[in-house]
């Protein structure tokens, strides 16, 4: 026979238990809200330029205390891009820059999560733009913000590694190698 107290001891540990279980399961988020972003700079001819791409979206599986089972892919639609001129758009859209029709997106798919400090991840996976993959690593710091999750990270791109900027474009001293990017995202929960 259980008695009044066992019971109760038994009931809470159930309880601590199946929430546990619950707080494990992975969070899905998905890109839901405008204030997500990915922009970027350039330096022309030594003049700084500075750009955005206003079709975000991402698929976020984030689980903090497993992070085995944690994913991120993030993409942009190309043909999205505004570097503050239509004639700009049409140039950085067309096949010497990003060649949206023939490749519509640039993606980062995750492959591992690394911890660097309460709130900041080393996320190593795989970017792909214009037809180009290579792995990149990024240190994301994020926090919570009511029920939604920020994740920022910035990293430094060599366009030469993706073909971007190619034909008269291609001389570096032009346009630098390096493309600074910012990547705020603002997930919510599916």
């Amino acid at each position: 026979m259980l008695t009044r107290g066992f019971k109760w001891t038994l009931g809470l540990a159930c309880a601590a238990w199946l929430g546990a279980s619950a707080r494990a399961q992975p969070v899905a988020y998905t890109h839901a809200l405008p204030a997500s972003s990915v922009t970027f700079s350039a330096t022309q001819m030594g003049v700084l330029m500075k750009g955005r791409f206003k079709t975000v979206s991402a698929q976020v599986d984030f689980v903090p205390a497993d992070l085995a089972r944690s994913h991120v892919t993030v993409a942009v639609q190309a043909a999205s891009v505004d570097a503050g001129s239509a004639q700009t758009n049409a140039l950085l859209t067309g096949a010497d820059w990003l060649a949206a029709q023939a490749d519509p997106q640039a993606r980062f798919v995750s492959s591992s999560f690394a911890p660097d400090g309460p709130g900041r991840y080393w996320l190593s996976g795989i970017f792909s733009v214009k037809g180009h993959s290579q792995p990149l690593r990024v240190l994301v710091n994020t926090h919570p913000a009511g029920a939604n999750l920020v994740m920022d990270a910035s990293f430094n791109l060599d366009r030469t590694s993706f073909g971007l900027g190619t034909g008269s474009w291609a001389d570096t001293s032009v346009v630098a190698a390096s493309i600074p990017v910012q990547v705020h995202l603002v997930v919510a929960p599916q």
